[in-house]
């Protein structure tokens, strides 16, 4: 689901820890949206006590997937 704390924020998609289990901090990744052309993150950890990990959305990024904030999607992450 496409995220969003407050307006003036990014965007972002929590990953669940278990599709990132493998990592123990950032990592780079091309990520796709909907089946949108992939694009370039870093997958961050969420922290705070929490194994789950997250990457921000441009809106450039949102527009092309063609999604908006709480819009559910399909992702598919490939570690680089």
């Amino acid at each position: 689901m496409i995220l969003r704390k407050r307006d003036d924020l990014p965007c972002y998609i929590i990953v669940k820890p278990e599709i990132a289990h493998t990592f123990s901090g950032a990592f780079e990744a091309h990520v796709t949206i909907n089946d949108s052309a992939p694009f370039h993150r870093r997958i961050h950890p969420w922290g705070k006590g929490s194994d789950a990990y997250f990457f921000n959305l441009t809106q450039v990024q949102c527009t092309k997937a063609g999604v908006r904030t709480g819009d559910r999607c399909r992702i598919a992450i490939s570690p680089v």
